[in-house]
């Protein structure tokens, strides 16, 4: 049997990892939000794993909470969003100010949208036709 004073210590540093790695996920499984104004010049790039258990009926299995939340802050005349996948058949919902868009993978495997942005909040749902998960880039950038 261990003393109690080394008990304690385990019992600590088991705490802490279990916090850490907690709070690493919490993180994660929350949207990001990403804050895009007329200054933004891209590109910018996250990543997160595509998919979900919600079948959308028309966009593939997407997760039931966002990926990612885009803020637009004031009319940006282009931006262009991207999802690469390495496998797959990822798909893209976007809810935002102007409706709800679906973006399937083209020939590349790689959903996009581009042109005006208007100010609002889109909520970003990177799911997969299949229901599969796979890793995926989102990409942000304003270069045609």
């Amino acid at each position: 049997m261990l003393p109690i004073k080394r008990q304690h210590h385990n019992l600590f540093l088991t705490t802490a990892l279990a916090t850490i790695l907690f709070g690493l996920t919490a993180t994660r499984l929350s949207a990001e939000t990403i804050t895009v104004n007329g200054n933004f010049t891209g590109p910018m790039t996250t990543q997160g794993q595509s998919g979900g258990g919600v079948n959308s009926n028309d966009c593939g299995f997407v997760p039931s909470t966002p990926q990612e939340t885009i803020k637009v802050t004031e009319k940006i005349n282009y931006l262009r969003l991207s999802v690469e996948s390495g496998s797959g058949n990822p798909t893209v919902l976007i809810d935002g100010p102007d409706g709800r868009f679906c973006l399937l993978a083209d020939s590349v495997n790689k959903p996009s949208l581009s042109g005006i942005w208007m100010p609002g909040e889109y909520k970003v749902y990177v799911g997969d036709e299949q229901g599969q998960q796979h890793q995926y880039t989102l990409r942000l950038s304003t270069q045609r």
